[in-house]
């Protein structure tokens, strides 16, 4: 006879068992290999945990399931979540003919406000929700017989008052338990949006290392486990006691509360029930033996924390979190990973799950994939509604995370959202030596000359600003500016600038750290170096250098006496010799010796004329001419604009580089000569070891940038030299490298920022402006949305920062208007500023 059977109980762990008995059909058994098995198969349901305890804790351990099904795991959680909720355990044991158990479903019915659902018990808190199966159950029961039981099973529970349900909704279930299909997927099952990732891990962990990470991976790891190595000793730690468990935990819940917030993510934390849930399986002895609790301490800090589950022959990694300050631009998290993984292998162990999720670093390390799935069914008409809903929510999750383009608006969106609704948890908090740089109770602020791709890297370390620009100019509306001022021209009325520049300066506590964009701006800072100095600190090139490096015919002459690799060029007035006589072999180019508005008014965004031949030239000669300027005519280096290359460093008062990176544009508008629209951060050698030579050659100090073009042959010619801060130091903070910020440490007295060799690869773009660009090159609209929505850093979009963009560009629609409101030359403050705080 099968059977199906319930234990019940109204009050949890206590045993009253009032059996009903109900008939399954028979299903006859498939394959000659089953016939040797009995066919009947009993079901019972218990709604007391402490009556199935002892049969449970025996089963696990020779059951085909993970370490969320075990019998602490699901009973902590109901202790702590399921009894606050109301939940109703419904523990569906399956057993053979022959007495012995053939699965155990730990299910539950949870009241809800509209209807009742079945689910998994611990559903929203186990990264696997599945059966316990008999390591024979797949060779004994058949897919056809298990359902039918599964259907009568189903029937029973809506029978039973208590147990009665409107609909069913079972979440990540993994498509095999063990070497077994899970018989649950022989349902309506659909993709969950989520996968899982795991490694098999070998005897040794050096070979398994060596295995799974390449040469430069690994010499990468070391440099940064170096890096931090400054910041105190580095130790992993397993909790040693009680205790110890608690505080790490506390700890982990601490960092991740934070970095959920930061991403605009709901706070598992902090619904009633979970802090405590955790607490108590690091704290209980009773799963002691289940949970592993540790950290890497770096010095007296915890750098970084982990909650891990042992079972079986497997390490699962369920929680883990690293602290957001300095250090962790060097991967304490990734350390740790590393230092788990390397126990796991002592402790014997031969898989390390990484559990649910899709990150990079899974795939990295990951040689094994499973599948998860979801169900959903309506049991009656009150079901219907939430079901519906239900389903449409995890199609639209799925298709959103299957979706890369969407994922990262979503998850941009969302920590924009994050950052505004949880401003105290956003902001990054760490211990001891390895927290966040500290500023000192009134630092400095940094008085901005220039646009958000300035401004932006001196919010990252957490500087207060002060912003002058031009009217319209995105950095003037920024969140992270305290106080603001427009200047329409920097070239005129000069001596009111620098007024203007004084009356904030000598108002604030500490001299304020000043930086400057444009060539017109260090050109004011280099001539009235000293009077801005009564008031500022900053950095600027030798007086004669700057003038030789801004004019285009001094900046030939200089660099013909060092002998630097520049183009052959000649200095010339149109208006005194004719095309004809300028003695250059062509292609070439004509630009202005300096930037100026007359030039940008005749031609726009082209910073120099492209002549390929005599005739070319010929006919550009009278508007050349008409331009009333002198120019200088240079040699056309053979390449696209994506063969300029540059150099980028800062070169403190010692002459020793406190930071450089190189870089590559990928676009400009116009195509030829035109500015910058996208570009990328590389790490090129010849590029920073010629950029390094000249520097030293010349004896440049401060900021610099150093243009080059690689020719077809591959060598690099020199084409400009500006000295000042530019939009490259935006990326630049990005990969790794904050130039800004280096500046401001040394002038303002304070430790500099950790820097690391630079990340190559990170990308910048004007979107705006990148378009017609990018049009014009013949990228298709498909290709280049995607690429610039990747894009690590965006001239003056930010989702936690949208004001900059929003008003700018109304700017450009209404311009005169807003002029007027701008008020030129008069410090505006913001009354709700936010400079100071990481974005």
């Amino acid at each position: 006879m099968n059977a199906v059977t319930r234990a019940t109980t109204l009050t949890a762990l206590r045993d009253a068992v009032s059996p009903v008995a109900v008939r399954a059909p028979a299903v006859a058994y498939r394959g000659e290999h089953l016939r040797q098995f009995p066919q009947d198969l009993s079901l019972r349901i218990y709604c007391d945990l402490g009556t199935i305890e002892d049969e449970w804790r025996a089963f696990e351990r020779v059951a085909d399931c993970t370490a969320f099904q075990t019998f602490d795991w699901l009973s902590t959680w109901y202790r702590h979540v399921g009894q606050h909720e109301g939940v109703h355990p419904a523990i569906a044991v399956g057993r053979f003919g022959d007495g012995d158990i053939a699965f155990i479903l730990p299910l539950c019915v949870t009241p809800e406000r509209l209807a009742k659902r079945l689910c998994w018990l611990g559903q929203e808190l186990g990264d696997y929700n599945a059966p316990l199966l008999a390591p024979d159950f797949s060779q004994r029961i058949t897919p056809d017989r298990f359902l039918a039981a599964w259907r009568e099973l189903l029937d029973n529970m809506q029978r039973d008052p208590l147990l009665r349900h409107d609909w069913i909704e079972f979440e990540k279930m993994p498509q095999k338990i063990g070497a077994q299909i899970n018989p649950f997927t022989y349902l309506g099952v659909t993709p969950n949006a989520s996968g899982v990732h795991l490694t098999k891990l070998g005897d040794d962990w050096e070979k398994f290392y060596v295995a799974k990470r390449s040469s430069a991976t690994r010499r990468r790891d070391r440099a940064k486990r170096r890096h931090m190595s400054e910041y105190g000793e580095i130790r992993f730690l397993t909790a040693s006691d009680t205790d110890d468990a608690r505080r790490t935990l506390e700890m982990l819940m601490d960092q991740k509360s934070r970095s959920l917030a930061r991403k605009g993510v709901a706070n598992i934390f902090a619904r009633p029930g979970h802090r405590e849930f955790y607490l108590d399986l690091a704290s209980n002895p009773k799963t002691r033996h289940l949970v592993h609790i540790s950290r890497i301490e770096i010095g007296t800090a915890c750098a970084a924390a982990n909650l891990g589950i042992v079972f079986g022959d497997c390490y699962y990694h369920v929680l883990a979190s690293f602290v957001d300050s300095d250090v962790s631009h060097y991967g304490p998290g990734a350390l740790h990973l590393r230092e788990l993984m390397a126990h796991a292998i002592k402790l014997g162990l031969k898989r390390f799950d990484f559990t649910i999720g899709d990150e990079p670093y899974k795939l990295e390390w990951s040689d094994t994939d499973q599948k998860l799935y979801d169900y959903s069914e309506t049991t009656s008409w009150r079901g219907l509604p939430v079901s519906s809903t239900s389903s449409l929510r995890r199609r639209i999750k799925r298709f959103i995370k299957q979706t890369p383009l969407l994922w990262r608006l979503v998850s941009d969106a969302r920590s924009a959202i994050g950052s505004l609704t949880h401003p105290p948890l956003a902001r990054p908090l760490g211990r001891g030596p390895i927290a966040p740089r500290v500023l000192p109770a009134r630092p400095a602020i940094a008085c901005v000359m220039g646009d958000m791709d300035l401004l932006r890297p001196l919010a990252l370390a957490g500087i207060p600003c002060a912003v002058v620009a031009r009217p319209g100019v995105s950095s003037l509306y920024s969140r992270y500016a305290q106080s603001h001022m427009a200047w329409g021209n920097y070239s005129a009325n000069v001596n009111g600038l620098i007024d203007a520049l004084l009356s904030l300066g000598k108002a604030q506590a500490e001299p304020p750290v000043l930086f400057y964009q444009e060539d017109g701006q260090v050109l004011l800072v280099s001539r009235f170096r000293e009077r801005l100095a009564q008031a500022f600190r900053f950095v600027v090139a030798d007086a004669t250098l700057v003038e030789d490096l801004l004019d285009k015919g001094r900046f030939q002459l200089l660099a013909e006496r060092h002998g630097l690799p520049v183009p052959a060029a000649r200095r010339f007035d149109p208006g005194s010799i004719e095309a004809a006589g300028l003695g250059l072999p062509f292609p070439l180019v004509v630009k202005p010796l300096t930037r100026l508005d007359r030039w940008n008014d005749r031609f726009g965004l082209r910073k120099a004329l492209y002549a390929e031949n005599a005739d070319a030239l010929q006919k550009l000669w009278p508007q050349l001419r008409a331009v009333g300027l002198e120019l200088l005519a240079q040699e056309f280096v053979p390449g696209a604009e994506s063969s300029i290359e540059s150099y980028h460093c800062y070169v403190d008062d010692r002459g020793s580089f406190a930071g450089d990176f190189t870089g590559r544009k990928i676009r400009t508008q116009p195509s030829c000569c035109g500015h910058t629209t996208a570009l990328e951060i590389t790490d090129v050698e010849d590029v920073r070891r010629h950029g390094r030579a000249i520097v030293e050659q010349l004896g440049l100090s401060g900021v610099a940038k150093l243009d080059f073009k690689r020719d077809p042959q591959g060598n690099l010619r020199l084409l400009e030299i500006n000295p000042r801060f530019n939009l490259w130091h935006h990326p630049g903070a990005i990969a790794g490298v904050n130039i800004p910020a280096l500046v401001y440490a040394d002038l303002a007295g304070l430790p500099r920022p950790p820097t690391t060799r630079v990340k190559a690869g990170v990308r910048w773009c004007r979107a705006w402006k990148d378009f017609p660009a990018a049009r014009a090159g013949g990228v298709p609209l498909t290709t280049w949305l995607p690429w610039v929505l990747g894009c690590e850093a965006k001239s003056s979009l930010s989702w936690d920062d949208p004001l900059p963009f929003v008003r700018s560009s109304l700017h450009r629609l209404a311009g005169p208007l807003l002029e007027r409101k701008e008020q030129p030359g008069i410090w505006h403050a913001r009354t709700r500023a936010t400079s100071g705080t990481k974005p």
